[in-house]
């Protein structure tokens, strides 16, 4: 519920900074939004079924399975997350076109926008896997805040102060640097987690 709720505040936060630019650049961004989403929404299908096998491994003391787990889950969703990724990248103008009927403005920044989205998408697996990870370990607050990174905590900020900077592209490519600063963010929880984990296996 609360990510939802975070989802919902940064399309909110999208569309009040992309109204000072007009109706094209709200239909561009709105388009990446339901372009994006339905890759997020296979990836986190895919971990509904990781998080059970985790939080039984770790519980059951299986660190070599939890392990195996966490390996497996970040491979594929990468994999996926990758060819989604590219697709979206490699033929922006072409899917971004399906949504208009010769907006050529609403192209332009949907394509730019779009671009940029399936680029960051690579990481996306990788970050999802460690926030449902955490959660599933009982680490709740730990999942919450690297939950909470992509589309509040990092993305927030950004969405707001970027575009006083760097104006229409501040609104255009704030997702994918939320996006990256969340598997920067990624990367050190994990290897605290994994020492955590190696820690706990000895004893």
């Amino acid at each position: 519920m609360t990510f939802q709720l975070l989802t919902s505040l940064s399309i909110a936060f999208i569309n009040r900074e992309a109204n000072i630019y007009g109706d094209a650049v709200i239909a561009g961004m709105g388009a990446v939004t339901r372009i994006t989403s339905m890759g997020t929404l296979v990836v986190f299908g895919f971990l509904k079924g990781f998080q059970p096998i985790a939080g039984f491994s770790y519980g059951a003391k299986k660190f070599d399975r939890l392990r195996e787990a966490i390996k497996t889950s970040i491979l594929w969703s990468t994999i996926f997350c990758v060819v989604v990724g590219l697709t979206i990248a490699l033929f922006s103008t072409q899917i971004i076109s399906q949504f208009t009927e010769g907006n050529t403005e609403m192209i332009s920044v949907g394509q730019k926008s779009l671009m940029a989205n399936g680029f960051s998408f690579f990481v996306f697996g990788f970050y999802t896997v460690y926030s449902s990870l955490f959660l599933a370990l009982g680490k709740g607050t730990a999942g919450f805040v690297l939950g909470a990174c992509r589309q509040g905590i990092c993305f927030v900020p950004i969405i707001l102060l970027l575009p006083s900077f760097w104006g229409i592209n501040g609104i255009l490519y704030a997702q994918p640097i939320a996006d990256v600063i969340s598997a920067i963010v990624t990367v050190f929880m994990a290897l605290h987690l994994h020492k955590e984990l190696a820690t706990t296996k000895e004893h």
